[in-house]
């Protein structure tokens, strides 16, 4: 009797009696297309209302998933394949097992007359099918090495082909008296030729895409393949926890996971926590109902009631945006109740780069999100790893902002790396409010792994978006494609200022934009004086004057080394007063630390303080200066910094005016990581403000920058074809599949330390460490050509203590986090 025919490897340890259910191919193919069934069947009506295809397209759309579904894996049933899961895990397959899939589905003779009655959804299944690994395209070839065997006469492959008709209502499948081969060419006697299969099938999808050149078509084809990419890692997720599929249920585990739904109660009570939590007053808190004298602004409630599903809320720093945007949320919420949704949950999406999170969590703790509300209750544990995800799995094709392309893991590490992902985004399937970075959702148009995994709970969320101004130019285009593509999406866009050409782009792609201004008596309030200086030595006896009247000073640098240089010069300087350097190139679980101090040390009235940060105090700090000083830069980062002086100043406690003064970079050229263009706009928007001859209110601000000429207009065909989740006919997207970019490049790395790696070694053995671990000890240093050497562990580079000092005292919280060693 020939050995069952696997779909994934497992570890036979553990397994001594023969192979467990979950890694067999007869048992993971119906698992992939019972969860193809649960997810339309539960989600599917949200996800065609999302995308605003028609509710009549719910029984194609089902049918043509659940055939993706059995689709994607009957070309494990080859001989390559099956050695990779047995006992050679680094085999180079002739061709990867979707191509091989795609030559049994749309190429064999049989298998294509018994599909017939499939015609209308087989391509864009067959599509389905080809991606769901994310690796087919142009780029896909074969590799050198001798003809496979596809084991079309095993009894397995004809029980995935009678399993298969059953469900789908088709007639008996064929069946195959014997294997056959496949080569590069037949000079070696290979029964099928796999170059011009491979040509055959890539110009018959060429030719069809065609028919598809109307967007609800593209997006129609998306959520196929996106939904089948998530039902594939739903399946091996719960069936790898249960082991034995008479202990797991795919469609229980969907339905239970996708059927969260966030209240309006909930809502209420996550305000009222927020609102006590700042009310200073003597009443016994009672969450029940709002504290004495607490009253919504006439703004946040213009929030809550827009009309549309796309609001813009451009307010200021202070102007109370966050509870804006829960009250909007309620006002959705309650919309969705009334109406009967099965499940409703909301996305809180800050802007970050790659893994880095600590932003979202800064944010989510100084804007009072309840705790239990923002993390994530996963039901799955995906952290045992299988052996067949070394080849399955790989790192985004793009560069992210922190880490180059250059910087490959090794196989093993990119797949727990992916494993790490997909515990992540199945974990957002049964979390109400998840405040989580902007990647999660508009990582969505690049192909990101987890954010195509998130995609169930995606189309049925609310989603706010903060701080739109720090998006990039390829950031912003990818929301631009999402609103376009998801307008049954309810969408709050948040930004302090945002250019008038972005705002052009997001009235050309949703005419239903509903904006919101900020306060006019918050925003025309005024705070500011700007004054320009030569260098940073210029600015030491404001600096002390302000220490020594008890005030509290803010000095943003550009880099960090050059903040880390005024944090030693200060140390020296004032001797006996709180001195902070806060910048990401410290470990969260340090950053964490020093974060709460510089808050508590800026709320403490009276007592001096200075804190020298870097970019990261834009968006993670809620503190109020009485001085800022600040490295010229972008304008849109310069109103984020203004927003930290004078946050408190109110018209019924007016205070007086705060000055900021401006160090204009040394020479020319040296403005990273700014563009020469970004300064010169920047200096215009200065000039233009200074002329204004008075003190400068928030809306002076942006409405400077909104007239600014050399603000450049949006292309909205190039954001299209980069999004390759959609895609444009003949470019990206629809039969081609792979990961595209969510960022521009950075100039980051994420690594762990030595020393942390060897302390978790000694504690815990030989076992990877865990995700929350991982969060903790994470830390950002500047790109070099060595990161691509050093080993890996969790996916992340370990930084050797000869190249990397991590400067911090555990004991006193000081210290300057880490930098590369000096030669």
């Amino acid at each position: 009797m020939r050995p069952p025919l696997l779909a994934k490897s497992y570890d036979r340890k553990d397994f001594k009696q023969g192979p467990p259910d979950f890694a067999l191919l007869t048992q993971h193919s119906r698992d992939v297309a019972a969860a193809c069934r649960a997810l339309a069947d539960v989600i599917g009506p949200a996800a065609l209302e999302a995308a605003a295809l028609d509710a009549g397209e719910l029984e194609r759309f089902a049918m043509t998933l659940r055939l993706c579904g059995w689709m994607q894996d009957v070309g494990k049933a080859n001989s390559d394949f099956q050695a990779m899961v047995h006992d050679q895990p680094q085999i180079e397959q002739l061709v990867r097992h979707e191509t091989v899939s795609g030559f049994l589905i749309w190429l064999d003779p049989a298998i294509r007359r018994w599909l017939a009655p499939m015609e209308e959804v087989l391509l864009v299944a067959t599509w389905g099918a080809l991606g769901h690994h994310r690796k087919f395209d142009e780029q896909v070839g074969m590799n050198q090495g001798a003809a496979l065997t596809v084991h079309a006469a095993h009894e397995d492959f004809a029980t995935v082909l009678r399993d298969m008709a059953a469900d789908l209502g088709l007639p008996a499948p064929p069946t195959f008296g014997s294997d056959f081969t496949i080569g590069r060419s037949k000079r070696n006697g290979a029964d099928r030729a796999a170059g011009p299969m491979w040509q055959q099938m890539v110009d018959d999808f060429r030719d069809a895409e065609a028919a598809f050149k109307d967007e609800p078509a593209r997006r129609f084809v998306a959520l196929v393949k996106g939904f089948g990419i998530a039902a594939d890692v739903a399946a091996s997720a719960v069936a790898r926890r249960g082991v034995t599929a008479a202990l797991y249920s795919l469609p229980q585990f969907i339905a239970r996971s996708l059927s969260t739904r966030l209240t309006c109660a909930e809502l209420t009570g996550l305000i009222h926590r927020w609102a006590w939590r700042t009310y200073d007053g003597d009443a016994p808190v009672d969450l029940s109902q709002l504290p004495p004298g607490f009253g919504y602004r006439p703004f946040q409630e213009q929030v809550a009631a827009s009309p549309s599903r796309l609001t813009l809320a451009e307010a200021g720093c202070g102007s109370g945006k966050s509870i804006a945007a829960y009250l909007w949320a309620r006002a959705w919420c309650a919309r969705r109740e009334a109406a009967g949704a099965s499940g409703f949950r909301l996305f809180f999406c800050l802007p970050t780069t790659g893994t880095s999170t600590e932003h979202f969590k800064d944010y989510a703790l100084e804007a009072d999100v309840p705790a239990e509300l923002v993390h994530s209750r996963a039901s799955v544990d995906l952290h045992t790893l299988a052996t067949t995800a070394d080849q399955e799995e790989e790192e985004d094709g793009g560069v992210r902002g922190d880490e180059p392309r250059r910087e490959r893991a090794a196989p093993a590490q990119r797949a727990l790396k992916a494993e790490r992902d997909k515990i992540e985004a199945i974990a957002l399937w049964d979390a109400r409010v998840a405040v989580t970075t902007t990647d999660t959702v508009l990582g969505l148009m690049a192909n990101a792994r987890r954010a195509l995994c998130a995609l169930p709970a995606i189309v049925q969320s609310a989603i706010v978006f903060d701080e739109v101004h720090a998006f990039d130019d390829q950031l912003f285009g990818h929301l631009l494609v999402f609103l376009k593509n998801f307008p049954g999406v309810p969408v709050l866009l948040m930004t302090a200022s945002l250019p008038e050409a972005r705002r052009r782009a997001l009235v050309e792609v949703r005419p239903d934009l509903h904006v919101v201004p900020g306060p006019s008596d918050l925003e025309t309030h005024p705070r500011y004086h700007l004054v320009e200086v030569g260098g940073p030595e210029a600015c030491w006896p404001e600096i002390g004057a302000c220490l020594q009247g008890g005030g509290k000073v803010l000095w943003v640098r550009n880099r960090v080394e050059w903040a880390n240089a005024i944090y030693r010069s200060a140390r020296e300087r004032f001797p006996g007063i709180s001195v902070d350097v806060y910048h990401s190139r410290l470990r969260y679980r340090d950053r964490s630390r020093r974060h709460r101090r510089v808050i508590d040390r800026f709320k403490r009235a009276g007592a001096p303080a200075l804190l020298v940060a870097t970019q990261v105090a834009e968006m993670s700090l809620d503190l109020s200066a009485d001085l800022l000083v600040t490295d010229e830069a972008s304008v849109p980062a310069l109103i984020q910094r203004l927003g930290r002086l004078n946050r408190r100043a109110t018209p019924t406690a007016p205070g007086s005016p705060k000055r900021a003064l401006i160090v204009r970079v040394a020479e020319e050229g040296d403005v990273l990581p700014y563009g020469d263009e970004e300064i010169e706009a920047s200096r215009s928007w200065r000039s233009n403000l200074a002329q204004l001859g008075r003190a400068l209110h928030q809306r002076d601000l942006s409405e400077q920058f909104a007239s600014l000429a050399s603000a450049h207009a949006i292309d909205y065909s190039a954001a299209e074809e980069a999004a390759v989740f959609l895609g444009v006919p003949e470019r990206s997207g629809l039969w081609r599949t792979r990961p595209g970019s969510t960022r521009g490049a950075g100039y980051t790395v994420t690594v762990l330390l030595e020393r942390d790696v060897a302390a978790h070694r000694r504690d815990h053995g030989g076992s990877v460490p865990a995700a929350a671990w991982l969060r903790e000890h994470e830390v950002s240093i500047p790109i070099g050509q060595a990161v691509h050497r050093w080993r890996r562990v969790a996916g992340l580079p370990v930084a050797p203590e000869d190249a990397v000092v991590y400067d911090y005292d555990e004991s006193t919280g000081e210290g300057t986090g880490a930098r590369w060693r000096e030669s």
